[in-house]
């Protein structure tokens, strides 16, 4: 694929050189402010508990955290349906929410929604906590016909062609999360 190093270590760089950029800095931006407009709009000042899937949405939680205005909690879960495969199965949480979801307006948050799957099992699991709501946010939706419905999601900030996209949380490899920018790798 021409991104590893003489020793057949990938290169981190190689990556970069081999992307381009979907959104720029200022178009997340914006894309953070409106989807943060859309929640503060639709809780009207509820108190909320803000969870985040890991490892993916440690970024766009903290952006979309610093956005609103009423009061909240956050917590995060790590989990999986892959326990080490390409196919998904049952719903493993590697760490569960630690807080007390019943009768809470629980927001689930991932940096990228792609097929849906792992966030509705999330979804179902928290109502399963007697949460009172949990809807779900995701800051990319990819946009194919594959998984859940588009729908699914209740909000997001921005909709990516289906293209293996990295940067703000989301992955290269592992790396490169910490973009602030939205890149596509140009795959062989």
């Amino acid at each position: 694929m021409g991104l590893e190093t003489q020793d057949g270590a990938l290169d981190p760089q190689a990556l970069l050189d081999r992307s381009y950029v979907v959104y720029d800095r200022e178009q997340v931006a914006q894309a953070m402010d409106a989807l943060a407009a859309a929640v503060n709009d639709h809780y009207q000042g509820q108190p909320i508990v803000l969870i985040g899937v890991m490892t993916g949405a440690v970024l766009p939680m903290a952006w979309l955290a610093t956005r609103l205005n009423m009061p909240m909690t956050m917590d995060f879960v790590h989990a999986t349906r892959y326990r080490s495969g390409v196919r998904g199965h049952e719903l493993e949480y590697r760490v569960p929410p630690r807080l007390d979801l019943r009768g809470q307006h629980v927001l689930v948050i991932d940096d990228i929604f792609d097929e849906g799957h792992t966030l509705a099992a999330i979804k179902g699991s928290v109502e399963q906590r007697q949460a009172a709501s949990v809807k779900l946010a995701a800051l990319v939706r990819k946009q194919h016909d594959r998984g859940l419905s588009r729908e699914t999601l209740d909000f997001h900030g921005l909709d990516v062609p289906d293209v293996y996209v990295y940067g703000c949380g989301m992955d290269a490899y592992e790396h490169w999360r910490q973009l602030d920018c939205i890149m596509a790798l140009e795959l062989d």
